[in-house]
């Protein structure tokens, strides 16, 4: 038996691993896991009983139960076949040389096909009173760029991905021949794509990823890319520059986007459209369209057609269905508790911004300001965009034609954004998702209804544990705004050397210590990337030691609970394939790092479970690091 001196996360969760069985259809269990489940059980019964006529349909649902008997009905999806994708490849299908391309690449875009043109629109980093257009490289076939550097692993990866995508072409109607040639062409783009494009390490410095560039400075870069004919049909006006995101791609970028890879640019981005299309049509081939994704996750099988059909009418109505579900199961009492747990961790942090003793006064006024501003949404969002809201559903048209049509009113809606005042009001998630998060722009932090619930938080669990739960969960969002990107932006979430200079050199050199702590350590054959999860780790550090202080000023306090909870939250059970596509691509570390390798930064911990030399969970006082 494995003991908590040893390994603390092994030794709290090892017989919940040993017994839990991964669903066949997902890459892992666990807390997260088993909340999300449970959810989606709670609104299948809910629409059960909806189009059973058991409950009445809640208005603001109607048009989510609509989508779903489409999405269910999986035997006019049958009888509709490939066709409905047949109508969509037809636009593309008539591309006949680059010319034409850079005249239509404005229209498909606003008709929300992908082209290997990324563009977003998102607050200015320096202003973000302001929304500009923001530019990025195209997403990638393997995981990560580094992952291109294992020959043997690219090899395989892309001939799963080659076998599933010629499966598709040809079930579209494509030869034989046809279908491995425009496969090949999109290999061939990708290969070209990668070799110039940034890894996820990299981008995790998400302040270094701001780059506003003229169009003219643009043009230099791609003589051959015509951006501004584009952006023209995109945009209401011809936009004075754009925010390059990934600039070492871009600066590298002039002999992709030429006309000698116009075939190539055609082959790819149908395969874009059939492999987003693919799963809305037969069941046939949404299982063969997901081939790929379950080889990268470990995950067994696809999801049976009932869940699918749930799964995917949610996708286009999650907000206002969590928001349903945040009204419906998360009552006003859990709100106002919630809340001021929340208000509790905040304080916390103003009381250690007084105490502190290695920030000069005019870095803690700074801070203090900052801290001040944070803007506190809990349960479920107030506002939702009317175009979400109000998305009808054509009952008589396929699913891939209503979705065609919601993408094409999303993509109206979300240019129209450009040089608008940002909207603080809409959430970047919905309220039934089990997550959290903290915007540097708005300078908020979210907490929808899902993650506020046991394991992380109940009304009948001991204050100790819902601190050591969902309390280390808050203070981390806090926490983001201090973290190693966070820190960068000021109260108002521009980015802004708000900092003395000596103090943030400390400040870095803490994080570093942070970096070392993780960097190297193995997960399942893979090995955890310091610097990519530095600032996740980080969030955790502070999260752990603020909800600690908080637990600490209740009179039930317990820290056994406390720490007993934490790991109880993080517990998983996981495919080695899953944790090694997390290795690669997630910037935070594996679930039991998250527990083993934060609370040896604790005396308490050590204190509370009798550690000593020699024992697994052992670390130095020396060696122990704290940072806010």
């Amino acid at each position: 038996m494995v003991r908590e001196q040893d390994d603390f996360y092994q030794a709290l969760n090892g017989q919940w691993i040993d017994q839990a069985k991964i669903p066949a259809d997902k890459p892992a269990t666990g807390g997260f896991y088993d909340l999300l489940q449970t959810i989606e059980d709670q609104e299948r019964d809910a629409l059960a009983d909806f189009e059973d006529g058991k409950t009445k349909t809640p208005a603001e649902l109607t048009n989510f139960v609509a989508f779903h008997r489409l999405t269910a009905d999986w035997q006019k999806r049958e009888a509709d076949g490939v066709k409905p994708l047949q109508d969509e490849l037809a636009t593309l299908k008539k591309l006949n040389s680059w010319t034409d391309f850079q005249k239509q690449e404005g229209t498909l875009i606003n008709q929300a096909y992908t082209t290997p043109l990324a563009l977003w629109v998102g607050p200015d980093s320096k202003n973000t009173a302001i929304n500009e257009l923001w530019l990025g490289g195209p997403d990638l076939i393997l995981p990560d760029v580094t992952t291109y550097d294992d020959e043997k692993e690219r090899e395989r990866l892309l001939g799963v991905w080659s076998k599933m995508v010629v499966q598709l072409l040809e079930a579209t109607g494509y030869s034989a021949d046809e279908a491995q040639t425009m496969t090949n062409h999109a290999i061939e783009l990708d290969a070209q794509l990668a070799e110039r494009e940034s890894s996820n390490e990299e981008l995790s410095d998400y302040w270094k990823n701001y780059h506003p560039t003229t169009l003219a400075d643009l043009k230099k870069r791609l003589p051959d890319y015509d951006l501004a004919k584009v952006l023209t049909a995109v945009l209401p006006d011809q936009p004075d520059q754009v925010i390059v995101h990934d600039e070492k791609f871009w600066d590298q970028a002039a002999d992709i986007y030429r006309p000698g890879n116009f075939d190539r640019f055609k082959s790819w981005m149908i395969i874009q459209a059939v492999l987003e299309s693919a799963p809305f049509l037969t069941n046939d081939l949404r299982v063969l369209a997901g081939t790929y994704g379950r080889e990268l996750s470990g995950a067994k099988e696809a999801a049976n057609p009932a869940k699918a059909a749930f799964k995917q009418a949610h996708a286009f109505f999650a907000s206002v269905v969590g928001r349903w579900y945040g009204e419906k199961f998360f009552g006003p009492k859990a709100k106002a508790d919630v809340t001021s747990m929340v208000k509790s961790l905040v304080q916390v942090y103003q009381d250690r911004f007084d105490e502190n003793d290695w920030l000069s006064p005019k870095t803690l006024t700074k801070a203090k300001i900052k801290l001040a501003a944070l803007k506190i949404k809990v349960g479920y969002p107030d506002y939702i965009p009317p175009y979400l809201t109000e998305r009808q559903v054509d009952a008589n048209a396929s699913v891939l034609a209503n979705i065609a049509r919601f993408s094409q009113e999303a993509q109206a809606e979300h240019f129209k954004r450009w040089h608008q005042e940002p909207d603080e009001r809409v959430w970047s998630m919905p309220a039934d998702l089990v997550n959290a998060y903290y915007s540097p722009s708005f300078n908020q932090i979210v907490f929808p209804a899902a993650i506020l619930q046991a394991p992380f938080y109940s009304l009948d669990q001991p204050s100790s544990a819902n601190y050591g739960g969902v309390g280390t969960v808050i203070a981390h969002e806090i926490t983001h705004a201090f973290d190693t990107n966070g820190a960068r932006f000021d109260e108002h979430g521009n980015l802004k050397e708000w900092w003395q200079p000596e103090d943030f050199k400390h400040f870095e050199a803490q994080t570093k210590l942070i970096e070392d702590q993780f960097d190297g350590l193995p997960s399942a054959g893979a090995t955890v990337n310091g610097h990519l999860t530095v600032s996740e780790n980080v969030a955790d550090l502070g999260g752990i030691s603020a909800a600690l202080t908080a637990a600490q000023r209740q009179p039930d306090f317990d820290a056994r609970i406390f720490f007993e909870n934490l790991a109880k939250i993080w517990r998983q059970k996981a495919s080695d394939q899953f944790l090694e596509l997390l290795a690669a691509i997630d910037v935070h570390a594996p679930a039991k790092l998250r527990v083993n390798v934060p609370v040896k930064n604790f005396d308490l911990f050590f204190e509370t479970f009798g550690i000593q030399p020699g024992d697994g969970m052992w670390q130095d006082p020396k060696d122990r690091v704290q940072i806010w």
